[in-house]
């Protein structure tokens, strides 16, 4: 069981625009979800949108208080969210689920799942957290979005998506309660296990550069710390960094 209340439209341009524009005057209380199967302009990082087939896939939004959060620990809202969309998807695919950083969720190399965090700070803690979330569960087929599964492709099976929404809202309240009740150490040594490509000599790049490096860890501004081949340990932040597949 879980306290979300669910809004379903019937179609929206993004489940995030909605929510954040609409509570714009505190409409909302916290565990509120927006939720559609038919998302027309879904919203991802940055300038990224979100390729979703109508009817076949969930985007949804919700509302989050975590005023017990620090401003300066923002980035482990990402880091339980991150494990409660890998519960989900665990739950249907049983191998190779992986969470690639910053906010995708991929099964071996193809990306099943997209999400996007935004925070409201007042003072030195966290107001209000909205985090939008896109999952494939029943699409076959896709126009342009890279390397993309889902579900379905993944099993064989279409499911029912009002399951699939309930079934990652339970995995992200117990993650939320976990991290609540002083489980952050926990959760934090568990989504650095879960790092795709973690331990590995890959090819990245690195502020416009190529560069050969060894991910290691995430620190808690949320930057991905790296050791080059020479092992000398960097960190790079988000807009710095690219994942080549």
């Amino acid at each position: 069981m879980h306290p979300f209340n669910i809004i379903k439209l019937p179609e929206a341009t993004s489940t995030q625009v909605y929510i954040t524009e609409n509570d714009k005057k505190n409409a909302f209380g916290e565990f509120t979800v927006i939720y559609t199967d038919c998302q027309t302009h879904g919203k991802g990082q940055g300038t990224h949108l979100w390729e979703s087939e109508p009817h076949k896939n969930i985007s949804f939004s919700f509302l989050l208080k975590p005023s017990f959060i620090a401003a300066q620990d923002q980035f482990i809202i990402s880091q339980f969210v991150s494990l409660a969309i890998a519960d989900a998807v665990v739950f249907y695919v049983k191998q190779g689920v992986k969470i690639k950083w910053p906010n995708d969720i991929y099964v071996n190399q193809d990306k099943i799942c997209g999400f996007l965090v935004q925070n409201q700070i007042m003072g030195n803690d966290i107001y209000k957290s909205y985090i939008g979330i896109g999952l494939n569960v029943n699409q076959r087929k896709f126009t342009w979005a890279p390397n993309p599964t889902s579900l379905s492709l993944q099993t064989g099976v279409e499911y029912p998506l009002e399951d699939v929404l309930d079934l990652l809202l339970e995995k992200i309240y117990m993650r939320y309660m976990q991290l609540k009740s002083g489980g952050r150490k926990a959760l934090v040594d568990e989504y650095l296990s879960m790092l795709l490509f973690k331990g590995q000599r890959r090819q990245y790049i690195c502020n416009g550069k190529k560069i050969y490096a060894t991910i290691e860890s995430v620190n808690s501004f949320g930057h991905v710390i790296y050791r080059t081949d020479d092992a000398k340990e960097a960190s790079c932040e988000l807009r710095q960094w690219q994942f080549i597949l």
